[in-house]
């Protein structure tokens, strides 16, 4: 599922008031009635539009699905931006990065697959039209662009959903993080664009007992640091997930700054903070979900794990 939007289809949304045929799109959109068509196709492969038949006649409507409905308040209430521009092609997916928090160059260049040069352009781009902030070698969404963001989340979660639905129809969503999602399945899955994470590739290190296998659908490859945030994710108030990810994080090496950085643009950062302290204090946490340090300790030993007290 090709989730990047053209300049076309852009358009073709802001036409949506009303169901329009075929034939009408077409004369609106100064197209041919074969190129329209196949611009329907992919919109409502991406859930923005509807199609009905009345009498011999389709009609294309704007779907009832949340990301199309604000896409579409965008492209009216933002009117005086050239949006059209601004959203379409690779600038989707810099900008889905972009929703889940602050990220440097090197992390929207892997996260978003684009090029250095296109990411060059598209970060001057932006920043000409006040839709990207820096700092510190940062970059982030402005706060006054909220309805963008909303809408970047809304797109990024029905990617994630209908994609998994093609790869594995008996798999369970966990979390979508830009257009890169985190699931679980009882069997093995192989894809191309599929790899192991979380406690299934912890597993791998230290021997676990698991009933499901944890997915990740990425672009790139996945550090350590990243792979131990997933298992979080996938059960943020688990005992046993968070005693394995210390372990982990201890047997690996983990640094723990790149972890709470990725922790942060996952929205667990304050249960990455408290894994973090229990690693520094070897004190029992006031939180309920955190394990008790002699369990964990007692874990340590069971698996030959060194640590500092």
């Amino acid at each position: 599922m090709n989730y990047n939007l053209s300049a076309l289809e852009l358009h073709t949304i802001s036409l949506l008031d009303t169901a329009f045929s075929i034939s009408e799109l077409s004369e609106k959109t100064g197209v041919t009635k074969g190129y329209i068509s196949r611009t329907v196709a992919s919109l409502k492969c991406k859930g923005f539009v509807e199609t009905s038949k009345r009498g011999i006649t389709k009609k294309v409507a704007l779907s009832s699905n949340l990301h199309a409905a604000r896409l579409k308040s965008l492209l009216h209430n933002r009117s005086y931006m050239p949006l059209k521009e601004l959203l379409q092609g690779s600038a989707i997916q810099i900008l889905a990065v972009l929703a889940c928090g602050s990220a440097d160059f090197a992390c929207l260049r892997e996260e978003s697959g684009v090029s250095k040069a296109t990411l060059w352009r598209l970060i001057r781009r932006f920043k000409d039209h006040a839709m990207l902030l820096s700092q510190n070698d940062e970059y982030e969404l402005p706060h006054d662009i909220k309805d963008i963001r909303e809408f970047l989340e809304n797109y990024s979660s029905y990617f994630a959903v209908s994609a998994l639905k093609e790869i594995s129809p008996t798999s369970n969503f966990i979390a979508a993080k830009g257009f890169e999602f985190l699931f679980s399945q009882k069997g093995e899955i192989i894809h191309e664009n599929v790899r192991s994470t979380g406690l299934t590739s912890i597993s791998e290190e230290i021997p676990l007992m698991l009933v499901e296998n944890y997915y990740f659908y990425p672009s790139r490859p996945l550090s350590r640091e990243e792979i131990a945030v997933h298992a979080i994710v996938a059960d943020p108030h688990s005992k046993r997930n968070l005693t394995y990810v210390i372990m982990y994080i201890l047997k690996a090496k983990l640094d723990m700054a790149v972890f709470l950085k990725i922790a942060k643009r996952y929205r667990v950062e304050d249960i990455a903070g408290n894994v973090l302290k229990l690693l520094n204090t070897w004190e029992q946490s006031e939180e309920p979900y955190m394990p008790d340090p002699d369990y964990v300790r007692e874990k340590l030993k069971e698996y030959d794990i060194r640590w500092r007290e």
